[in-house]
């Protein structure tokens, strides 16, 4: 028996410069600032390819593939939506960046977190009010890492921190702030799920067991990223088999190898092209993953909704979208 999924991409696998005939080196706010000058432009021809691609859905992206910028290229929710339809797609998600959460986690004073939390709140509302427009069902977003990381380049930040246990304390305040969100969320008819960001607390095997047992599962969901958990040594098949009935989009990717939090340094965008560099198309015979395994578990779960193929600023997006899918309909839509 099948499993019953449905195909979508996360538009950051549209996000390499050279598709787009920009220099490879180009820098990521250099990259948001032609995408901001002109996101009709991108939008079309992500989504033209998402549909030659034979995909049922796309995910949104941080910026500059995001909502906001969706907003902007057509200039309201029901002429995105619109746009989708023309081309046979549906939304099946949209990711926002965890910026204005972290604000409000690492806000040292009462009145700076009402404050942080008002705009993470009002931000979300906005959000979801899109969602609703638009006729989607699900916020992903991610949350803290595990530790700091060294913002300096070539220095390595503390392995004791990053792998030691999480601050009962911390994970509480996390949940907390998850709860909240989706009840903000709640009130358009949308969910939150966390996405398995590598080296987050949301990553390893025991802090999402813990983080889902603190939220209530009617509104926060996890969206399942094999090659993120992977990349950080965790076990996605021990993630699915303990959350896949509160999953509704799962990501299908793989990675080379487990590459240690720790030895990551620099500003973010940089250990972002690092991390990168390890992940893998689904069934190209370089990744860690048990696809077989991966399937099995979720047939025998009922699991059911949206797998995300995607790969990071991919250099060939509609090849590698189409490898993936293929794999799968070729070695497990049967396993």
């Amino acid at each position: 028996m099948s499993l019953d999924v449905q195909w979508s991409t996360d538009l950051v696998t549209y996000f390499n410069p050279t598709y787009w005939g920009l220099p490879a080196d180009l820098p990521y706010d250099a990259w948001e600032k032609e995408v901001d000058a002109d996101p009709r432009r991108f939008f079309d021809r992500m989504l033209d390819g998402a549909a030659a691609a034979g995909l049922r859905g796309v995910e949104l992206a941080p910026a500059p593939g995001g909502w906001v910028n969706a907003l902007r290229a057509y200039g309201s929710a029901a002429a995105f939506r619109h746009q989708l339809q023309q081309r046979g797609l549906t939304l099946s998600s949209s990711y926002v960046l965890p910026v204005l959460l972290k604000s409000a986690l690492d806000a040292d004073d009462p009145l700076s977190r009402r404050r942080a939390e008002h705009l993470l709140h009002e931000d979300t509302a906005h959000h979801v009010q899109f969602l609703r427009e638009v006729g989607c069902a699900t916020l992903v977003t991610s949350t803290i890492p595990r530790a700091a990381f060294s913002e300096i380049e070539g220095v390595e930040a503390s392995s004791e921190e990053f792998d030691g246990p999480t601050d009962p304390d911390l994970m509480g305040r996390v949940a907390d702030q998850f709860d909240r969100l989706g009840a903000v969320a709640a009130r358009e008819g949308v969910h939150v799920a966390i996405h398995t960001d590598a080296y987050s607390l949301a990553s390893r095997t025991t802090d999402i067991d813990e983080l889902m047992a603190q939220t209530d599962p009617s509104r926060v969901k996890l969206c399942i990223d094999a090659g993120h958990i992977a990349l950080d040594g965790g076990d996605p098949l021990a993630v699915i088999q303990a959350h896949s009935r509160r999953a509704p989009v799962l990501h299908w990717k793989d990675c080379a190898s487990h590459l240690p939090p720790h030895t990551l340094s620099g500003p973010p965008m940089v250990r972002h092209d690092v991390m990168i560099r390890y992940f893998r198309v689904m069934g190209g015979g370089e990744g860690i993953v048990d696809w077989h395994q991966w399937v099995k578990i979720l047939r025998e779960n009922g699991w059911s909704g949206w797998g995300v193929a995607e790969i990071d600023m991919s250099t060939d997006p509609q090849g590698e979208i189409m490898a993936g899918i293929d794999y799968y309909n070729r070695e497990l839509s049967t396993t």
